[in-house]
């Protein structure tokens, strides 16, 4: 009897199309892996080797999180995307990313407290990976949290609702999805993670649905686009790696707001339009120490963050030693300006940003609510030179 059920099983459609969708998914792993095998000009020592490798299966992970379990809009969760384990595309040390799945034709509550974080960014966007729909792709909408009502205690309730969808009333804690919009990304900006409080927040849909029930080909086709997805990042990760060649100890980049609307890319037209993004790569000779100058703009601004990161576009381990700085925690100099040092080994001044040993990476500032901050300006100079100034 039980020959002749694994018999039937295996002459069923749905058993063949879940094995064929779970090929898939392996094989877009081993060919994930192999991008960091043969990928060119990349630092290849034995830590970025392993840290290459490690990557992948942080990045299989998230493909899991997302599009296997927590990518239906009609049960949306608002799930926290990445963390100091699992890290995506320059994560950003001082940011708690959360995410959500939303269908631009339904109506949801974004509840909840707003905790102590500098900021909270609400970018609404085309679903990651799937191209441009209705001719673009990227950010639809823009806002933040405090731009909103909230209650005496930072009480957080925020109608998120289609085109057209306001309410009459012409409440002001409303926001309409442009079209084309499928997903949330919230960027919750602390000034220091370690001591203030986060959001307690959460994505509810107005009008109930009842309980999901999985069937082979819904489960087939999260495997096939968590396997594609797990791809695109891979190669698109390498690819920013390679752009950063044009700007070695230097800073390039813009605001947010005008890579969406350049549509650059995928990935860049998902900025964030209330931040400005300059970045580069640092290449430090033996014995050197890149100096990195953050001016003070004559504008004001919220937050400045800089972030470094592996040339896998991971931010460098900030578990167990100094690998960002802000505003708020760097030194300031005496003329208004913020000077801090990357470095591999610690040069005894204040703003060490240490890189583990490591002479090569990637090094990005973040603005948040600044209008047209300049740039930021590098030397190159020996450590030892650095302990007299």
């Amino acid at each position: 009897m039980e020959d002749a059920q694994d018999t039937a099983r295996q002459d069923d459609p749905g058993r063949a199309r879940l094995d064929a969708a779970w090929k898939v998914w392996i094989d877009s792993q081993e060919a994930a892996i192999q991008t960091v095998r043969t990928a060119e000009a990349v630092p290849r020592t034995a830590v970025d080797e392993a840290e290459g490798y490690r990557w992948i299966t942080r990045l299989a992970s998230l493909a899991q999180e997302w599009f296997i379990e927590k990518s239906d809009p009609l049960h949306p969760q608002l799930f926290q995307s990445q963390t100091e384990y699992r890290k995506l595309l320059v994560d950003n040390p001082d940011v708690r990313y959360g995410f959500c799945a939303l269908d631009e034709t339904r109506a949801y509550r974004l509840v909840g407290t707003r905790g102590e974080a500098a900021y909270i960014g609400l970018t609404f966007g085309t679903p990651v990976g799937q191209g441009p729909v209705g001719g673009r792709t990227g950010t639809t909408v823009q806002a933040h949290v405090d731009q909103f009502e909230l209650g005496p205690n930072g009480e957080v309730d925020i109608l998120i609702v289609p085109v057209g969808g306001r309410p009459a009333t012409g409440s002001k804690n409303c926001i309409e999805m442009a079209p084309g919009t499928g997903q949330l990304a919230v960027r919750e900006t602390f000034f220091d993670r370690r001591v203030d409080k986060p959001a307690d927040l959460r994505v509810e849909l107005v009008d109930g649905e009842p309980p999901p029930v999985l069937g082979a080909e819904e489960l087939a086709g999260k495997l096939e686009f968590a396997a594609l997805f797990l791809q695109f990042v891979a190669a698109t990760a390498v690819n920013m790696w390679h752009d950063t060649a044009d700007n070695v100890n230097t800073f390039g980049g813009t605001a947010g707001a005008q890579h969406v609307a350049a549509q650059d890319d995928e990935i860049r037209s998902h900025s964030n339009a209330e931040m400005t993004y300059h970045g580069g790569r640092w290449v430090l000779g033996e014995g050197e120490a890149l100096v990195v100058t953050v001016h003070d703009p004559a504008t004001e601004f919220l937050y400045w963050g800089l972030t470094t990161s592996t040339a896998w576009m991971e931010s460098l381990d900030y578990r167990y030693t100094t690998t960002n700085l802000n505003n708020k925690t760097a030194q300031r100099s005496a003329d208004g300006d913020w000077r801090l040092v990357i470095s591999p080994t610690d040069p005894g001044v204040p703003n060490w940003l240490d890189t583990q040993g490591r002479r090569e990476g990637y090094m990005i500032v973040r603005w948040v609510l600044a209008d047209g901050p300049p740039h930021p300006s590098c030397e190159l100079v020996p450590i030892a030179s650095l302990k007299g100034r």
